[in-house]
């Protein structure tokens, strides 16, 4: 099927969609999009080297999979508007970590890593009211607790 071009009123109504879709509020998707890349570039400024974004298993994603050094470190990020009541890191409740601490097995066993060390570190990342971000933070060495 033949379509024709767009008229006048078509790119009215795409960009008067785009001016609408601008002053909305980010969705909770975007905004976290936006923490995880404020946070690899944060990372890379402190010397980690990032091996790869939201890495989905069976179990679930690991935000970012990075190296510091010797240490194989997975990243967790966190994002919280700066009037939020709790900080980001408060928002780590028991299930997440012990998926976490899952996660990360499954990837050492999955890459035949079990000799090399591994950490799991928090990047907590605020955001102003229009999403932009304000601040980031390294929680190194985060405690995943006990089996």
């Amino acid at each position: 099927m033949k379509r024709n071009k767009p008229t006048a009123w078509h790119e009215n109504l795409r960009r008067l969609w785009a001016r609408l879709w601008d002053s909305t509020p980010l969705s909770r998707r975007r905004m976290g999009a936006r923490a995880e890349a404020a946070a690899a570039r944060y990372l890379k400024r402190q010397g980690y080297r990032i091996l790869q974004r939201n890495l989905r298993t069976r179990l679930g994603e690991i935000d970012i999979v990075a190296t510091d050094g010797n240490w194989l470190v997975v990243v967790e990020v966190r994002s919280r508007r700066e009037d939020s009541p709790v900080s980001p890191r408060e928002t780590l409740t028991r299930n997440k970590r012990r998926k976490l601490r899952a996660l990360t097995e499954q990837l050492r066993k999955r890459h035949r890593l079990v000799d090399k060390p591994v950490r799991v570190d928090l990047v907590e990342v605020t955001l102003d009211q229009r999403g932009k971000v304000k601040s980031c933070q390294l929680l190194p060495g985060l405690a995943l607790g006990e089996r």
